[in-house]
């Protein structure tokens, strides 16, 4: 009696995704998920395909609810969905992402009453013109919605026009238990299993391959830097993630080739062990087109590993210049060699303090922990309001 009492007294939160792949948006979720304390959320997880990357760091029995579809546009997977939050009657229903906004505002009112709260959340600036059409006419559908960095804060209220009332930043964070520095042993062993030398520079970029994050521009900086006599042979470069974009993925490996770069450049594929590959590294590298408070960037800067972002990538001061790495304006080709320049000179000696420095300015800011309690926050305010008959306006 007293359990069931206890589960009646949980809030429960579906979320909703299009897929556990190897991504910040489905990192955030899964770490999200595990931090929230069991005896007051009741979280399930309803995602559109099967695909799942964070098998062994989903909790018992997540995803709990399978939409079995390749794509959004399915009538079936819709009214599955529909059926999914009548059986679950949650709320709050916490969508992730472009597609999965949007069929959370149209499911919650197909499933009738009652109507639970909605929380929209923007990772990305990289809408396409459909949706920034139609995200200030669907604004009204959501009772929150969370932007990732203040640089998506910006996006919504002064170029898309949303209110800022409805607007929640919350940054992201990491879990810094997780993702904390290699022992010598840790590192030595991460090196010798992927036959690094002690001598070699290991730059390694922990991203989908898609053009948002600019592994083609990389690419032509190390070939400018190659053509000057400026990279030394025994640099390496590590792409680890999915492919987001075969078509993009296509101009990496020409621009790999063209440059003849192929053995300095190795593609990882999504790599389920992130924390050894971090302890491989000397540097991370984030010169991404935008972004919002980049999780893989924290995730390095946890572990110990300076980074060079972007300025566009940087808005929510992920790292200082200088301290904690380095912020090259925005990504071109020649920004890029310039960031790799100053990489080059900088010796182990130099960048040891600057990891030491990384570390202790995401335990100050950018933790799993706060993520968490900013979002139980949020949750306890959306469900301490009065509950009328549809979503905020």
């Amino acid at each position: 009696m007293g359990s069931i009492t206890s589960e009646m007294h949980k809030t429960r939160v579906l979320y909703l995704i299009s897929s556990l792949a190897q991504g910040g948006a489905e990192r955030h979720l899964v770490d999200l998920v595990r931090g929230l304390p069991p005896d007051r959320w009741q979280p399930e997880i309803c995602v559109r395909s099967g695909q799942v990357h964070y098998k062994s760091e989903l909790p018992a029995g997540q995803p709990h609810h399978l939409l079995d579809s390749r794509v959004w546009a399915s009538p079936a997977a819709f009214s599955r969905l529909v059926r999914a939050l009548r059986s679950a009657r949650p709320q709050i229903v916490h969508a992730y992402m472009n597609d999965a906004n949007l069929w959370a505002r149209l499911a919650v009112r197909a499933a009738g009453q009652p109507r639970p709260r909605v929380i929209t959340s923007v990772h990305l600036d990289d809408m396409s013109a459909w949706y920034r059409w139609g995200e200030p006419r669907l604004a009204a559908w959501s009772d929150r919605i969370v932007a990732h960095s203040r640089s998506i804060e910006r996006f919504l209220v002064d170029q898309l026009g949303l209110p800022s009332r409805l607007v929640t930043v919350i940054p992201n964070g990491v879990d810094q238990e997780q993702f904390r520095p290699a022992t010598e042993d840790q590192r030595r062993r991460a090196r010798q299993a992927r036959n690094f030398t002690p001598e070699q520079l290991i730059a390694l970029m922990p991203a989908r391959i898609a053009a948002q994050k600019n592994q083609d521009l990389v690419a032509e900086g190390l070939g400018a830097l190659k053509s000057a006599g400026e990279l030394p042979p025994s640099f390496r470069l590590l792409l680890a993630g999915r492919v987001s974009s075969p078509g993009y993925e296509r101009r990496v490996r020409a621009a790999i080739a063209r440059h003849g770069l192929a053995d300095q450049v190795q593609f990882l594929g999504a790599v389920t062990d992130m924390p050894a590959l971090y302890a491989a590294a000397d540097v991370v590298l984030m010169p991404s087109q935008t972004e919002a408070s980049p999780i893989a960037a924290l995730e390095a800067l946890a572990c110990g590993v300076p980074v060079l972002i972007s300025a566009p990538a940087n808005t929510d001061q992920v790292l200082v210049d200088g301290r904690h790495g380095w912020q090259i304006d925005e990504a071109t080709a020649s920004t890029i060699a310039a960031g790799l320049r100053a990489i080059l000179r900088t010796t182990a000696a130099q960048r040891q303090p600057m990891g030491q420095c990384a570390r202790q300015h995401v335990l100050e800011r950018f933790t799993l922990q706060r993520v968490v309690r900013d979002f139980e926050r949020l949750y306890d305010e959306l469900t301490a309001e009065s509950r009328p008959g549809g979503a905020a306006v």
